[in-house]
């Protein structure tokens, strides 16, 4: 039974339909010195720079994906560090070239996302739409700490998830204290029509 509260953010299980999955990512450049913290987990939009930055909404979000690993120069003893999250302000003297920091992102608009709940859940939420809720990730483990909004459950197109089935886990099961669930972005960034 998930009766515990530890909310892991997104993590990439499968894709819609079944569909072959090689849990693949896209590597993408974030800004030296950008100034958020980013945690594997955590959604992430394309910015009109073409670099890659935490998408920080509830209700709406505009995701191109979600982080699952940073690669940069550390700027205190210059060796290539690969980590499960961005520390803030991070500024590693590479702004250009090879060496600038980047961001490993699940891309695919059709992947599942693994998420918990911050309550309850019941089978009647299969199928209809949440929000977000957004809160700081863990620096000892990189990871994220968002969770799915159950107050959010509604219909309503605009929310940002899709609730599209149950986490097949040990302990788990619909109307546990806090269900994790498999979910899907409404609003992919490569899906719609509008420019970044």
């Amino acid at each position: 039974m998930s009766s515990t509260a530890y909310p892991f953010g997104m993590v990439p299980v499968q894709n819609l339909a079944a569909g072959y999955n090689t849990q693949g990512f896209e590597t993408f450049n974030l800004l030296d010195g950008y100034s958020t913290a980013v945690y594997f987990g955590d959604v992430v939009k394309m910015a009109t720079t073409g670099l890659i930055e935490k998408d920080t909404g509830t209700t709406t979000l505009t995701p191109y994906g979600v982080a699952v690993g940073f690669s940069y120069v550390d700027p205190t003893l210059g060796y290539w560090n690969n980590q499960q999250y961005w520390p803030a302000s991070t500024t590693t003297g590479y702004s250009t070239g090879p060496l600038r920091p980047s961001v490993k992102v699940v891309s695919n608009p059709d992947a599942v996302f693994m998420i918990q709940a911050d309550d309850t859940l019941a089978q009647t939420a299969l199928g209809a739409n949440a929000a977000i809720v957004q809160t700081a990730g863990t620096s000892v483990f990189g990871k994220s700490r968002n969770a799915l909004d159950a107050s959010s459950v509604a219909t309503t197109d605009t929310l940002p998830l899709r609730i599209v089935g149950l986490a097949d886990m040990p302990g788990n099961e619909w109307g546990d204290a806090y269900t994790i669930v498999l979910v899907k972005f409404n609003n992919h960034q490569l899906t719609t029509l509008t420019a970044i």
